[in-house]
Order: C-alpha cells, then sequence, then structure tokens
C-alpha cells in the first residue's frame, strides 16, 4: 500500500498533525468500514494516538474490520506513533464530542447532536 503522505520526523514542526493522524485513519479505512461501524475517529496527543470506534449492539471481542484498520493505520504511519483503540456501544448521547470523526455511517434523519 502506498503511504498518503510522508511520516513526519519532528511532531512539533507540523502545524496540521491532527489532519495527517485523520488522513491517515481515512486511507486505512478505505475499504474496510463494515455495517457494524457506526462511527469512526481519532484523537491524538503528540504521538499518543486513539483510535475510537462506535459499534452497533452489542459490543464484541472480535471486530476482524476493526483490527484490520488498525493494521493499515500502524503500516501507514510507521513506527512513529503509541496506537491504542477504543471500541464502545453506538448510543447517540454517548458520543465524545473531544473526538474528530473521520466516518459516520448514515442513520436516517438522526443527527449527532453536540
Amino acid at each position: 500500500m502506498t503511504k498518503m503522505f510522508p511520516p513526519p520526523d519532528d511532531v512539533a514542526q507540523l502545524p496540521t498533525w491532527s489532519n495527517y493522524v485523520r488522513g491517515q485513519l481515512t486511507q486505512a479505512s478505505l475499504g474496510l468500514l463494515s455495517p457494524r461501524i457506526v462511527i469512526a475517529g481519532a484523537t491524538d496527543d503528540g504521538l499518543d494516538v486513539t483510535l475510537h470506534f462506535y459499534v452497533d449492539h452489542p459490543v464484541v471481542d472480535d471486530y476482524p474490520e476493526i483490527a484490520e484498520i488498525v493494521e493499515q493505520f500502524e503500516d501507514l504511519t510507521g513506527d512513529l506513533l503509541n496506537v491504542t483503540v477504543e471500541i464502545k456501544e453506538w448510543h447517540p448521547a454517548a458520543v465524545d464530542h473531544q473526538v474528530v470523526w473521520t466516518y459516520r455511517r448514515w442513520l436516517g434523519e438522526e443527527v449527532l447532536s453536540g
């Protein structure tokens, strides 16, 4: 897989670091977002990145599509980041509005409030 952007050598010099993280998550997710994933996004604190996934009920231990997205994300970003993953059950009131979302499944007329 071709990298979307080259990994940066010095995060402090990148004014668009958050855009880099979200761009790589978007690239890693292409073709892998199953119907069970409602929304996906990321938060970052320097080199510490958390990938967030909200899924339909019930939450299970095995999400091969999420594992593949994380693997692709890590391939794209190299050994640069400390990546953690958070998987939660989808409920509109439970959405963390600090997360920058890169994907949201169409839910009809329902919208994310914030």
